[in-house]
């Protein structure tokens, strides 16, 4: 056998250096098998005609990958193969083994092995770029059950935060009907028992609107927040829901001043778009300092339906116009920074399921405007 003699350092090192960054796009993968696969069949090139992956399951070794560059390279088996810990350069006849292992102590993996059969000997530098290669697998690896595990906890907690919502839904729906047949009763109630029962009705319709985010994101979370589409003015949508707010705005000293442009007949789902502009006209009222509120409908240019909210409030801070939108991110506006951080993911998540986008336009000290562009038509 012989090792390969007519090219220089410089060249190996050259070609082993392009060889990791092509294969670096192997190791984000999120699955382990697909990744380890990709990284073999990419590596024949350069260190052998066959590749091979074992590791130990349960107590018997395992293959869990074979790639061949020519039908009759040969490699040993899984049971040689996985009792090497540390790497090295093996030679049978014809044939040069590299072996190194994936992983060290408690993370090791198993190991790869490359195999030439063509005459020539494996080198020191090939032994370098094996080692490199498992060394950047083992990372890989590593980084992808740590995202199965994250993505797994994540998914655990959302579970458990819509059984938590949908089973409050059920006292939470008693303690309404409590409170309106105590505003019903033929007995008149005392000034400060009415207060009370009044306080109680705000704040059972205040953690109704949050169980309802909680639904929503676990909806959103899952791709099951369904539309149901039908023709309709943006701009009557907006007088509604402003005529709604009316009492709310004035109850913080804001008044509603809406300018229409329409009609804006489009095919959205109503309720989720209903959503859409209460969620913003009430944050708009709740931050607006008790300043008017300016609501905007009507059609751009591109024949896309707008809709504007703007508020006279402290204003955002240019970093936090993207962060805003984000689950659970709440900003403090005015000393404010009540709720559940909600309201901004779920009118994204519906705006863009309508093919639309949302945006802020705001600095710190001069109010913030919401935009929301709508196409026509909803296209999937």
């Amino acid at each position: 056998m012989q090792t390969v003699q007519g090219t220089s350092a410089g060249k190996i090192v050259t070609t082993h250096a392009m060889f990791l960054a092509n294969v670096s796009r192997h190791f984000v993968a999120l699955e382990i098998e697909p990744m380890i696969e990709a990284v073999g069949r990419s590596a024949l090139s350069v260190l052998g005609d066959i590749c091979v992956v074992d590791r130990i399951l349960g107590k018997a070794p395992t293959r869990i990958l074979e790639v061949r560059a020519t039908p009759a390279a040969s490699i040993e088996s899984p049971s040689v193969l996985v009792s090497v810990t540390r790497g090295e350069i093996r030679l049978q006849g014809e044939r040069s083994r590299i072996t190194v292992p994936v992983g060290t102590g408690a993370e090791r993996y198993g190991v790869i092995s490359f195999a030439r059969n063509d005459g020539l000997v494996h080198t020191g530098a090939d032994l370098v770029l094996a080692q490199e290669l498992a060394d950047r697998m083992a990372l890989s690896i590593g980084n992808i059950r740590e995202h199965k595990r994250l993505v797994d906890a994540l998914h655990d907690r959302e579970r458990l935060i819509s059984i938590a919502a949908h089973e409050l839904r059920g006292p939470l729906c008693s303690v309404r009907l409590c409170l309106q047949s105590l505003k019903r009763s033929r007995q008149p109630l005392a000034p400060k028992a009415n207060r009370m029962v009044e306080i109680m009705i705000k704040e059972e319709r205040r953690v109704a609107r949050l169980i309802d985010d909680l639904l929503d994101l676990g909806r959103i979370r899952s791709g099951q927040l369904e539309l149901d589409l039908t023709s309709f003015d943006l701009c009557d949508l907006v007088r509604e829901v402003s005529a709604q707010m009316e009492v709310q705005a004035a109850g913080t000293g804001s008044k509603l001043k809406v300018e229409l442009n329409g009609p804006v007949v489009g095919h959205w789902d109503r309720e989720r778009l209903n959503q859409v502009v209460t969620n913003l006209v009430g944050n708009a009222v709740k931050y607006g300092q008790g300043r008017p509120v300016l609501i905007r409908a009507g059609a751009d240019r591109q024949r896309r339906a707008r809709l504007q909210v703007s508020d006279s409030g402290p204003g955002i801070a240019p970093e936090m116009h993207t962060r805003i939108f984000e689950p659970f991110k709440r900003v403090a506006r005015n000393g404010q920074s009540d709720g559940l951080g909600l309201g901004l993911f779920i009118v994204r998540s519906i705006v863009e399921q309508l093919g639309g986008a949302v945006n802020v336009n705001s600095r710190p000290g001069a109010g913030a405007t919401f935009v929301v562009e709508l196409p026509l038509q909803v296209t999937h």
